[in-house]
């Protein structure tokens, strides 16, 4: 059995209003956790440039998140999909390390 790993996915997309729901109709149906949701919304200067930013934290197979992101990236208002992977909070790459550093005196 594969090991699933946590996603976030980051997904710029334009004035839409039902594209969060088609979004979260394409994780249904593969049947995946998500653990969280954010929905923020880019103002420009110019009115017409409103644009959302989508970002969801997944459980999920890496190869299952490459056929997400090719499904989310197919429908209209999307402009660009990011996706990184979620470290541990016991990894290594994340751990502090105590360093001792003597005091300067004079």
């Amino acid at each position: 059995m594969r090991h699933q790993y946590q996603f976030r996915i980051i997904i710029l997309g334009e004035k839409e209003t039902r594209l969060l729901s088609r979004i979260l109709i394409i994780l249904n149906r593969i049947n995946l956790k998500i653990n969280h949701i954010n929905v923020s919304r880019n103002e420009s200067k110019n009115i017409e440039n409103i644009q959302f930013q989508y970002i969801l934290d997944l459980e999920c197979r890496e190869e299952q998140l490459i056929k997400i992101k090719k499904l989310i990236e197919k429908l209209i208002g999307i402009i660009h999909v990011y996706y990184s992977k979620i470290e541990d909070k016991n990894s290594r790459k994340n751990s502090w390390k105590k360093v001792d550093l003597p005091l300067a005196t004079s």
